[in-house]
């Protein structure tokens, strides 16, 4: 997801709490900075706010008194109001899933919702990925580059001598020989956890970069910002989510709401900026997204509205 998606999706979020509780002045307060802080948000809410405003437009009928020529008249009127309807449908399709579509043109391999793959490269390295997600391969004599486009993947590289495996996401790439290792990427960064070997991996910053050594059981999770923190995972948890399950020790709300979002076919959205940044440590089922999601809401007094099978939106309780 680059800058202007997930600015998008912020000006989405916003505009659902806004409009879910109009009387809310925390909220307004909240998105009134949020505006003030770039042009940049600015132009993602108007483009939101264009498409919601696009999905409201519905001619209402007029009152007949009598048939023929006001009965037809009324048929027209109905066929322009699905013309429209149909049109604000589309906006939202190609807002919403926009990213999905690039990622077609750019992904040599990638995942639908809820679905799990196992590929064999040219040279025997595994690859398995999470869903929804997507890479790019690029082979050439002296190097083995795999690009993250989005999601997790995780990594069985046969060792070749003078020829690195490696394996990128947006300003990080990671170098082996030959390991097991995974590799995610979401909104807030990205994450390399490693379950057998070692490898090196490269933080490029606007300043400096940074080179580190993962080992097995390690795990490192670098923010959009460069910065980046260290933690013992046990390598039997490594990409878990090849057993359909989630495991996380101090993730943010959001960072799982990610994660379960990939497994259950619909948008989740969290209301709360302030409940999505609190961390979360358990064990859950991917194959039941919606019950993990209530688990965790609870966990944080929160709550969830199931509105259709395809919107979900999750709140903090009132007192």
């Amino acid at each position: 997801m680059d800058d202007s998606d997930l600015l998008r999706s912020e000006a989405v979020e916003w505009l659902v709490r806004i409009n879910a509780a109009p009387q809310d002045s925390a909220a307004r307060a909240g998105l009134e900075a949020w505006l003030a802080s770039s042009e940049a948000h600015r132009r993602a809410y108007r483009s939101v706010e264009r498409v919601w405003m696009l999905s409201g437009v519905l001619p209402l009928a007029a009152p007949s008194s009598s048939h023929g020529v006001v009965e037809l008249s009324r048929v027209r009127r109905t066929r322009r109001a699905w013309g429209i309807s149909a049109a604000a449908f589309a906006a939202c399709v190609a807002l919403w899933f926009f990213p999905t579509l690039r990622l077609h043109f750019e992904a040599d391999h990638l995942t639908g919702v809820a679905e799990l793959r196992e590929l064999t490269l040219e040279d025997g390295s595994i690859v398995y990925l999470d869903a929804a997600s997507a890479i790019a391969v690029r082979y050439d004599k002296g190097r083995r580059e795999v690009e993250l486009l989005a999601g997790q993947a995780f990594f069985k590289v046969v060792s070749a001598r003078d020829r690195p495996f490696v394996v990128t996401a947006g300003n990080v790439a990671v170098t082996v020989k030959g390991t097991a290792f995974d590799v995610g990427s979401s909104r807030d960064g990205v994450s390399v956890a490693v379950q057998s070997g070692t490898v090196e991996v490269l933080v490029s910053g606007s300043e400096r970069n940074v080179l580190s050594t993962l080992m097995r059981g390690e795990r490192m999770v670098v923010d959009r910002q460069g910065a980046f923190t260290r933690s013992q995972v046990s390598p039997e948890d490594v990409a878990s989510w090849r057993e359909h399950r989630l495991v996380v020790d101090g993730a943010t709300l959001g960072e799982v709401v990610d994660e379960l979002g990939r497994h259950h076919r619909g948008v989740i959205v969290v209301s709360d900026r302030s409940l999505a940044d609190r961390r979360i440590t358990g064990v859950f089922d991917l194959r039941r997204p919606l019950e993990a999601l209530h688990t965790v809401a609870r966990t944080q007094h929160g709550s969830v509205l199931e509105i259709s099978p395809y919107l979900t939106i999750v709140s903090s309780s009132k007192p």
